[in-house]
């Protein structure tokens, strides 16, 4: 993965539940989903800018790379998250996620597309929400 300037990097905190756990006691591959929608919200945090009347964002493709299992711990692990690109109709996120320890316990990529919500078709990112994802805007 590439260098991150810090500036761009959001980091959002999230606490594991119990229930995240597998029979071995690691957080389940599928819940690593979860915890990057939970970051997703955080960058976007207005869910107004998730789905309106004219347009609406879609996962297309999200990816994941385990480093390392997570365990249950009363500490929260830290997703870092920003936007690596930006295009016409889509763009990327991408993530690391942080254990309690400091270290990389998974690294993943979203990219998202923006679509009519009727339709479904891609159609270009409102200027509302290019300005909430242009690099410079997204800060610690």
């Amino acid at each position: 993965m590439d260098d991150v300037p810090g500036e761009r990097v959001l980091r959002i905190p999230v606490y594991r539940r119990f229930s995240d756990l597998d029979p071995l006691g690691h957080v389940n591959n599928v819940v690593f989903h979860d915890y990057l929608q939970e970051a997703r919200m955080g960058l976007i945090h207005d869910l107004d800018l998730v789905r309106s009347a004219t347009f609406a964002q879609v996962v297309v493709k999200q990816e994941i790379t385990h480093r390392k299992p997570l365990l249950l711990a009363p500490e929260p692990i830290v997703i870092e998250t920003w936007i690596s690109k930006l295009a016409n109709s889509s763009y990327t996120i991408n993530y690391r996620i942080i254990d309690e320890h400091g270290d990389l316990a998974a690294v993943a990529t979203s990219l998202m597309c923006v679509v009519d919500p009727v339709t479904d078709r891609p159609i270009r990112i409102p200027a509302e929400l290019r300005v909430l994802l242009e690099p410079s805007t997204i800060t610690t």
